[in-house]
């Protein structure tokens, strides 16, 4: 009998000892973990940011090349009039036309982002420790990418020298969104701006100083 009272009570220190040391494990992996996640989540907002961009820069300029730009012409946008001499007098834009082109561009970026963003992205942990070695190491992260609010479209030009007496007219798509960045415990909003040009064309002779009607 006392033998047996013996066992039972070494087999329940036993016991104990394996739930205290379990616990301890538990508390030692959350703590190392956090502490792991807390060193490398800016590193890895950081790369994620990066790619978001990236991913969204040729989105955006790969929408806005392939259904916008190509099917505009300079003479859509743009009249000049010249005097008897063949001098240019006055460079007039077609407001009605760039409007339209802006709010058809908007719509374009939007459905292009949210078309390459439907996956999100996915980094191996161990790109975010910042060493070449183990850049493609470790578990991988899922983030989620969203477009957040609407495409702001901008038309600008630039007038830049050519050549003698020649000047080259660009007429550039100026293109802001966001995205954001989501995960669990982890989100980020980032600004993506790129300039898309859109026609552009010689101009022989002096170019007026003014410019009727454009933005």
């Amino acid at each position: 009998m006392f033998r047996v009272r013996r066992f039972l009570r070494t087999l329940k220190f036993r016991t104990l000892k394996i739930y205290i040391s379990i616990f301890l494990f538990i508390i030692l992996f959350f703590g190392v973990f956090s502490f792991i996640e807390y060193q490398l989540t800016p590193n890895i907002i950081a790369i994620a940011e990066a790619q978001a961009r990236i991913i969204s820069t040729e989105a955006i300029n790969e929408a806005v090349k392939n259904k916008i730009a190509k099917n505009v012409q300079y003479k859509d946008l743009i009249s000049i009039h010249k005097d008897t001499s063949g001098q240019i007098t006055l460079i007039q834009i077609n407001t009605v036309e760039i409007n339209r082109l802006e709010s058809e561009t908007a719509l374009e970026v939007i459905k292009a982002l949210r078309e390459v963003t439907m996956d999100g992205i996915t980094l191996p942990i161990g790109l975010a420790t910042g060493s070449k070695i183990l850049s493609n190491f470790g578990p991988a992260i899922h983030l989620s990418l969203l477009p957040a609010g609407t495409a702001h479209v901008n038309t600008v030009e630039a007038f830049e020298e050519a050549g003698i007496n020649q000047t080259r007219h660009i007429i550039v798509l100026e293109v802001t969104t966001n995205i954001q960045i989501i995960r669990p415990l982890l989100s980020s909003n980032i600004t993506v701006k790129t300039d898309v040009p859109l026609v552009e064309t010689i101009i022989i002779g002096n170019v007026p100083h003014a410019i009727l009607d454009f933005k």
